[in-house]
């Protein structure tokens, strides 16, 4: 019996994760704007293939086609992100006993809260670029490894009303799901509330237009001054002149829904810039009691085998971390008119620190990621203790040695089942920033500074007084 649990401990030691070699190549080559390399890479096997990291695939491939212009397929994988991750919020229990001996990743990927937030951030905008889109983009479908070419559909106006109406059932969504987290939460200092979630709810209710989401839209850019205040207070790049930014932006947001004509900031500028601060593992030494082997056996032997095969042998595991970002970049934005001549030059107001919010998340947690990980590394040791030691015989010298490599083999099998579960969305955007300007009919061009140096030139124009969305998407920052 005791060969049988022994063995298999080793299997389930040996347990191994993704390496993550294929997601970090992929979000490289989007940062690098090779959109043809990234995408071939999501074929590789190692790319979040496995039922347990569904989630993450799904959520990279929205982004990745969010990115690309191609909404539609956006949408498709955004929309499967959304219902899995709703089957995950209550983790199976088999899955999470399995957890406890062959580490955390073959449990189900269920997301941070800030990505299942940021999910519905992206809903709502596919839901609305296809609304202003009007057609879903031609594209090749893949099923069991056959390819079926899909045409170019344009949409009825009650398909893209469809649309327009999805974007807006994102946000209500959005709201409770934030809800749920702040009831749920007992720490305060837990992620539960999203600053995007008024600054872009302000503007799209804004944008639908009906007197009650104008409503709600005033009520969403007051809370955003309060949610600095609170939930904010402890992000650097909030604080100080960012901090003010935004909040006189809120302000004026909200003054702006009463206003008319060409009074009113008709063009909103939605900018996502950089990409998201990686996950990464980091190694923690842990150090067990020498009681606590003791505890598990009887006799002397026992004792004089720890002091053969503990000396010498380093005991660590590994938990995911994110590195403490730099502080957000600043950006303008100056618009000229169909003459050349400057219409507008407007700093552009950070409203989502998405890598200060993911530090904050993994800062606030370490503590609780090294806790029960120890408690679970206590039990494996102990399972190994017990196995190398069996094969110890005090009267026999030679043993030592078996017991010394035994142990020594089954300590490299709980190190390589303890890998980091570094799986994460890696496409979000570091920081995410958005202004308003008054502008006429007409044809404009315009550039995006940072640090006196041009990062972005585009144009866009202006058909009449109602909203203009321009979303601009700037991966290598």
């Amino acid at each position: 019996m005791r060969r049988m649990v022994a063995a298999v401990a080793v299997l389930l030691l040996s347990a191994c994760g993704h390496t993550g070699l294929e997601h970090a190549k992929f979000v490289d080559a989007v940062r690098r704007g090779d959109m043809q390399a990234a995408y071939d890479l999501t074929k590789d096997d190692d790319f979040y293939k496995d039922d347990a990291s569904l989630l993450a695939r799904y959520l990279e491939l929205g982004a990745y086609h969010y990115l690309n212009g191609e909404y539609f397929q956006a949408l498709q994988n955004f929309d499967a992100a959304h219902d899995l991750s709703k089957r995950l919020y209550t983790k199976s229990v088999s899955k999470s006993v399995a957890a406890q001996f062959a580490g955390n990743g073959v449990v189900p990927y269920a997301g941070e809260r800030y990505e299942l937030s940021l999910l519905r951030f992206y809903l709502s905008l596919t839901n609305y670029r296809l609304y202003k889109q009007g057609f879903y983009e031609a594209y090749t479908a893949e099923k069991d490894g056959v390819e079926t070419a899909v045409a170019k559909k344009e949409l009825s106006e009650s398909e893209k009303r469809r649309h327009l109406s999805a974007a807006r059932a994102a946000l209500l969504d959005w709201n409770a799901l934030l809800t749920t987290l702040t009831n749920e939460s007992a720490d305060k200092n837990d992620f539960h509330q999203d600053m995007l979630a008024k600054t872009w709810g302000g503007e799209f209710h804004d944008i639908y237009g009906s007197s009650g989401d104008r409503q709600i839209a005033r009520q969403l850019y007051k809370d955003a001054a309060k949610l600095l205040e609170s939930d904010y207070a402890d992000i650097p790049s909030l604080q100080g002149e960012n901090g003010e930014k935004l909040v006189k932006y809120a302000r004026e947001k909200a003054a702006d829904l009463t206003a008319d004509g060409i009074k009113k900031k008709n063009v909103r500028f939605l900018v996502k810039t950089g990409l998201v601060t990686p996950k990464v593992a980091e190694k923690v030494d842990f150090q067990i009691p020498l009681a606590v082997f003791l505890a598990a056996g009887n006799g002397n032997d026992l004792a004089s085998c720890l002091g053969h095969i503990l000396p010498g042998q380093r005991i660590a595991f590994e938990i995911p971390s994110v590195p403490e970002p730099p502080k957000a970049a600043s950006y303008r934005i100056k618009v000229f008119d169909a003459d050349g001549k400057q219409a507008a030059d407007v700093p552009l107001v950070l409203t989502a620190p998405v890598s200060e919010t993911a530090y904050k998340a993994y800062k606030n947690k370490r503590a609780q990621l090294i806790s029960s990980k120890g408690a679970r590394l206590t039990a494996k040791y102990v399972s190994a203790v017990v196995t190398a030691c069996a094969a110890y015989d005090s009267q026999n010298p030679w043993t030592a040695l078996a017991a010394y490599g035994i142990f020594a083999g089954l300590v490299r099998g709980i190190e390589a089942s303890e890998y980091a579960d570094v799986r994460y969305w890696g496409l979000l955007p570091d920081a995410v920033f958005q202004q308003s300007i008054p502008l006429k009919t007409g044809d404009y061009s315009a550039e995006i500074e940072s640090n006196a140096r041009t990062v972005q030139k585009f144009s866009f124009t202006v058909d009449d007084s109602r909203a203009v969305l321009v979303d601009l998407n700037l991966p290598n920052g």
